[in-house]
C-alpha cells in the first residue's frame, strides 16, 4: 500500500509544480459558464420554475463540475506516457511493486485531483447563490468521487496502450 500511496502523491505533487495544470483544467469550463450563463442569462427557465434557481447559470453549474472532474482526471493520466517515455515507469515495473500497486497509485493520484478541483467548485455554491440543500450536497460529493475514479481508470486504459500524447488526445476527444 505504500508503494500505491507514493506514486498517488507522486502524481498530486507533479501537479502542483505545474500550475499551468491548475490554470488549464479549471478555466475553461468556469469561462464557458461565466460566458454562456451571462449570453443566455434569464432566457433559460426551468418548466414549473418561478424562482431565480431555474436560471441557466444554476442549469449549467453542474455540467461546469463535470467538464473541471473530466479534465482533471483524464489528463492526469498522460503521466502514464510522459513516465513510459521517462524510463520512470520501467523503473518502477522492475521493483519489487506489484503491476496492481502501480495501478492504484495512479488512479488514486488522479481520482483525487479530479475530485479535488470539482470539490472547490461544489463548495462555491452557496456563494454562488445556487441551492444548497446538505442531502443532495452529500449525493454530489460521492457521485463527484465516482465520476473522477471512473474518468480517471478511462483514461489510465487508454493511456497504457499509447506511445504518444499526441494520440493520446486525439482518442480524448472522442470521449
Amino acid at each position: 500500500m505504500n508503494a500505491s500511496l507514493a506514486l498517488a502523491r507522486r502524481e498530486i505533487v507533479r501537479f502542483f509544480r505545474q500550475p499551468s495544470r491548475v490554470i488549464g483544467a479549471v478555466l475553461p469550463p468556469l469561462l464557458a459558464w461565466l460566458l454562456i450563463g451571462s449570453g443566455f442569462g434569464t432566457s433559460f427557465r426551468v418548466p414549473g420554475s418561478t424562482s431565480d434557481s431555474g436560471s441557466y447559470f444554476s442549469y449549467f453549474f453542474p455540467g461546469t463540475v463535470v467538464l473541471v472532474v473530466l479534465f482533471a482526471s483524464i489528463f492526469s493520466t498522460i503521466s502514464v506516457i510522459e513516465d513510459r517515455r521517462e524510463g520512470f515507469l520501467q523503473a518502477v515495473l522492475v521493483s519489487p511493486v506489484r503491476p496492481s500497486q502501480i495501478v492504484l497509485g495512479k488512479l488514486a493520484g488522479g481520482t483525487f485531483l479530479g475530485f479535488l478541483q470539482g470539490g472547490v467548485l461544489l463548495l462555491l455554491v452557496p456563494f454562488l447563490g445556487l441551492s444548497w440543500r446538505s442531502p443532495a450536497f452529500a449525493g454530489a460529493i460521492g457521485v463527484l468521487l465516482l465520476v473522477s475514479f471512473a474518468l480517471t481508470g478511462l483514461g489510465f486504459t487508454i493511456a497504457w496502450s499509447l506511445e504518444s500524447t499526441q494520440g493520446f488526445h486525439a482518442i480524448m476527444n472522442l470521449f
